[in-house]
Parts: structure tokens; C-alpha cells; sequence
């Protein structure tokens, strides 16, 4: 059986949980979701709340999700 493909998305963090660690982020739609930083994603800005980023999803999982990049 196939694997599923992650979902791509582009979302706004609106609020920090853990430094460094953990975001909240707010999709257009208004989803909210749980983010953690990729392995290879630069560190977070000095005050990401606000800031724009791309985040990946597991298609069985839609509460969760990684940060891949920094818009």
C-alpha cells in the first residue's frame, strides 16, 4: 500500500507555547494547529508571532504539524 503524500500549507503563528519549540498557527481558513520546527528549519525570528511560515501536515494528523520554512 502507497504511502500518502504530507499536505502542504501556509499558515500565520499567532501564539508561542514553548520558546523555540512549539507555535500555534492559524491557517486562512481559521484552523488552528500545533507546530514544531522542521530539523532543517532556520531558527524562528527573535519575535515570530505574526510572522508568515510554510508548514507540512500528515494526512492523518491535521492537528499537528512541522514548520519548513519561514516566509
Amino acid at each position: 500500500m502507497p504511502e500518502r503524500p504530507a499536505l502542504s500549507a501556509q499558515g500565520i503563528i499567532r501564539q508561542i507555547r514553548e520558546a523555540q519549540r512549539l507555535f500555534e498557527i492559524e491557517m486562512p481558513n481559521g484552523y488552528h494547529a500545533l507546530a514544531v520546527l522542521h530539523h532543517n528549519t532556520p531558527s524562528p525570528p527573535t519575535d515570530p508571532v505574526g510572522h508568515q511560515v510554510e508548514v507540512t501536515f500528515s494526512p492523518y494528523d491535521m492537528t499537528r504539524c512541522k514548520i519548513i520554512r519561514w516566509i
